[in-house]
């Protein structure tokens, strides 16, 4: 259920907490801790502090929320949604890709050409949204604040390719399971590092290109190294704004209401930051002369006829609660069989 839904039964199950201490004084503030696996520059870093912020002002100053970006507490992008369940962070972010280690089965739109805009991905959620938000309640305690996506992950590389089949031979920077099989039939090397590390690699020429977004590829200023970006739109990015539910319900009533209202609203200021973003990074990486390269169709074809199966193969892995996840994107995103 949504953070609201989470909020209001947590209202009824807490015991009424008083806004000031018994001599009048007001109460100090309840500090929580939000980490964001993005670089502390990077857009949606920014705007995680931005939302802190928000809500410590619609708070009255209540509810302090600190955000630590990569590198300012001792986790990485796979690390978030456990410490995140085991209340070292109050909030954290993720993509679901990094975490279908702990929740293979709720990782279905990484599935390569099953979601690959931003139309489709809203509809999507609005079908499995509450199978993902009802898994992570039961298994780890986490609340979903926020479902919103990075721009679609396309292909970075430090040389020019056209196809497809170019990237047989080449060492490609991965992030999800789904990637790694995917690389792995092209025939390509799959390399899996965090953010942080791809700008690094990229210039110790460890790889040879990456999967991110454009904005990601446009804040990391990639574009002194890289020569191509190869647009196939293989799939977006899905991020989930965590809570630990157990905290959530040690908070005032009218915080936690307050909270749940800031999420919803900004919900929309995410998915607008990712489209406007994307929209201003292709701008920018052209302008410093990285080739945008649309595939054409025929690859673009033989690329989705190549991941299909995998899709399946997926499911099958997953059970039947799987197939029905696979089966709600599959009609949502409009992919057909």
């Amino acid at each position: 259920m949504k953070l609201i839904a989470l909020a209001r039964a947590a209202c009824a199950a807490a015991a009424l907490v008083l806004a000031s201490a018994p001599d009048g004084r007001a109460a100090d503030p309840i500090e929580w801790r939000y980490f964001t696996y993005f670089p502390v520059n990077d857009k949606p870093a920014q705007l995680t502090r931005a939302f802190a912020e928000d809500v410590g002002k619609a708070t009255n100053g209540r509810l302090k929320i600190t955000v630590y970006a990569s590198g300012e507490l001792p986790y990485k992008a796979p690390d978030v949604l456990k410490a995140v369940a085991t209340n070292q962070v109050q909030m954290g972010d993720v993509a679901l890709g990094f975490a279908s280690g702990d929740v293979p089965e709720l990782n279905v739109l990484s599935l390569p050409f099953l979601c690959t805009s931003y139309d489709q991905f809203e509809k999507a959620i609005a079908s499995i949204g509450p199978s993902i938000e009802e898994t992570l309640a039961r298994k780890f305690g986490v609340g979903v604040a926020v479902h919103w996506t990075m721009p679609p992950q396309n292909l970075w590389l430090n040389r020019p390719i056209s196809e497809f089949g170019q990237l047989k031979g080449l060492k490609v920077r991965t992030w999800n399971p789904e990637l790694v099989a995917m690389v792995r039939l092209l025939e390509g090397s799959p390399i899996t590092i965090n953010s942080a590390e791809v700008i690094p690699a990229l210039e110790r020429k460890v790889i040879d290109g990456a999967f991110t977004s454009a904005l990601s590829a446009n804040d990391w200023r990639a574009y002194e190294i890289i020569k191509t970006g190869y647009l196939a739109n293989v799939t977006m990015g899905h991020q989930v704004m965590m809570v630990n539910n157990a905290e959530l319900a040690k908070l005032p009533p009218d915080l936690r209401d307050t909270l749940a209202a800031k999420a919803k609203e900004w919900t929309a200021r995410y998915m607008t930051m990712s489209r406007e973003g994307d929209r201003e990074a292709l701008r920018n990486l052209a302008a410093n002369k990285v080739n945008l390269v649309e595939p054409t169709a025929a690859d673009r074809d033989k690329g989705r006829a190549m991941m299909r199966p995998m899709w399946d193969e997926w499911a099958t892995k997953q059970g039947a609660f799987g197939r029905g996840m696979l089966d709600r994107a599959l009609a949502a995103c409009g992919a057909g069989s």
